[in-house]
């Protein structure tokens, strides 16, 4: 156990802006579910929808990097 590192300062900064940005994202759905009319609005939810799917490719990685860890 005393061979796994703790967590350094730039991957805990870098899960709290992956954080930050899925909450922003959630928040982005509200024009939507208000039907509000704004081409503005539409080209934010793509750019959420790709920050969300960089975010899970990102996130898939870390884990079958800890889970390779494991079996070691």
């Amino acid at each position: 156990m005393s061979d796994i590192q703790p967590d350094q300062d730039g991957d805990k900064r870098a899960k709290l802006a992956e954080d930050l940005f899925i909450i922003l994202c959630i928040i982005t759905l509200w024009p939507t579910i208000l039907n509000w009319r704004n081409p503005f609005w539409e080209y934010l939810l793509y750019v959420a929808l790709v920050g969300l799917v960089a975010i899970f490719f990102r996130r898939l990685k870390r884990f079958r990097r800890a889970s390779e860890e494991l079996d070691e």
